[in-house]
């Protein structure tokens, strides 16, 4: 009986939360970003927010303690998204580097979509999110091949590193080097790598990270 009551009384307070929550929205539309890192990704797109003077309200940032891998990560947006479905957009933002579960985590968004069950999407790096960092300050279509088991991205932390001396993942200063025109600039990069790609028979290095930045960056046309 009193298990009951403890479910019956969390379940009010989760209600009087979300009715809260939704006398606070802006009026466009709610979005999920979930993160694979735990560190440098919701780092990046909260700042990006207050940058953009979204509303914390309708631009919602999740990660899971302790990292996932990409094909997780998907699964764990799902249940964020059951939990609360009033948001409009799922969007996943993970790195291929030499995870086994990418192709998976693509397989299993495509899948989803094709049902109409959610608006999800999949925002990917190849290798890594530190190659839409490095975008912000150079063009290149370079690939990152690190032999055996070591991880591509450490490549493209080197390469940042001449750009934001000391670059390590989730350094919170690293903001400090990134401005109005630097996100300009990746995306119309990240742009240009795109049709790089259409005829170089590869992805190493690209990154959908754009899609979502430009989507933001879209929503201050509300202030």
């Amino acid at each position: 009986m009193g298990s009951d009551d403890l479910f019956h009384k969390r379940r009010a307070k989760r209600a009087e939360q979300h009715c809260r929550e939704k006398a606070r929205r802006a009026p466009y539309e709610r979005i999920l970003i979930v993160c694979e890192g735990e560190k440098t990704e919701p780092n990046y797109f909260r700042w990006l927010r207050d940058r953009f003077r979204l509303n914390r309200a309708n631009i919602v940032i999740a990660h899971k303690k302790g990292g996932l891998d990409p094909k997780s990560l998907v699964e764990y947006a799902i249940v964020e998204y059951n939990n609360d479905k009033d948001f409009d957009q799922v969007y996943c933002v993970f790195d291929k580097d030499k995870h086994t579960t990418f192709q998976g985590a693509l397989d299993k968004i495509r899948s989803i979509l094709s049902q109409r069950r959610i608006k999800i999407y999949a925002i990917y790096s190849i290798p890594c999110f530190e190659f839409w960092l490095l975008l912000h300050f150079e063009y290149t279509t370079r690939p990152y091949e690190a032999p055996l088991n070591n991880s591509n991205c450490e490549l493209v932390i080197s390469d940042l590193q001449k750009y934001i001396p000391g670059y390590k993942k989730g350094l919170q200063n690293s903001l400090l080097y990134i401005h109005d025109n630097t996100i300009d600039n990746a995306i119309i990069r990240s742009k240009q790598v795109e049709t790089f790609h259409r005829t170089s028979g590869t992805d190493n290095p690209s990154t959908k990270v754009y899609i979502l930045v430009e989507y933001l960056k879209g929503l201050k046309i509300y202030h």
